[in-house]
Formats: C-alpha cells, sequence, structure tokens
C-alpha cells in the first residue's frame, strides 16, 4: 500500500511539473546539476526513442504509398454581371 501511494505522489508531481514549462525547466536544470550522468542517459534514450519512431513512421508512410502534398481544391466561382464574385 505505501509503494501505490509513493508512486501516486510521484505522479502527482510529475503532473504539477508539467503543468508549466517553466518548473519542467527548472526541474531539468537541477537534475542536470544534481546527477548529470543520468540526465544524460536519459535524454540519450528519448531522443532515440523518438528517433526510431519517426523512422518507423516514415518508412511505414512510405511503404504503403508514399506521401502526397496535399492542396485545397476550391470551386470555381463564377463573375457576378454586377461585379465581383458570386458564389
Amino acid at each position: 500500500m505505501a509503494a501505490v501511494i509513493l508512486a501516486l505522489a510521484v505522479l502527482a508531481a510529475g503532473c504539477w511539473l508539467c503543468l508549466s514549462p517553466a518548473r519542467l525547466a527548472a526541474a531539468g536544470v537541477a537534475l542536470l546539476i544534481v546527477h548529470p550522468v543520468p540526465t544524460f542517459a536519459l535524454t540519450a534514450v528519448a531522443v532515440l526513442a523518438v528517433t526510431v519512431a519517426g523512422v518507423r513512421l516514415v518508412s511505414r508512410s512510405l511503404r504503403e504509398g508514399g506521401w502526397y502534398l496535399v492542396t485545397v481544391q476550391r470551386p470555381a466561382f463564377a463573375v457576378s454581371r454586377a461585379g465581383g464574385v458570386a458564389s
């Protein structure tokens, strides 16, 4: 039970930190100063995870039919006799 309460307290503290970019940056700087090696290791793991996810997304997208440029096609408007455009 104590482990559940501790986990919920850590989760609540993490959510409170993430609500403000300034608090999150301050926590990151404090962690970097106090424990630089784990911070760099966690950063490297996060960068690797995001890179792998991006490569998988791109390769899957290209394999399934390629990428297409999305354009907006507007209907051709008729020019009114009074001048301007009639919809």
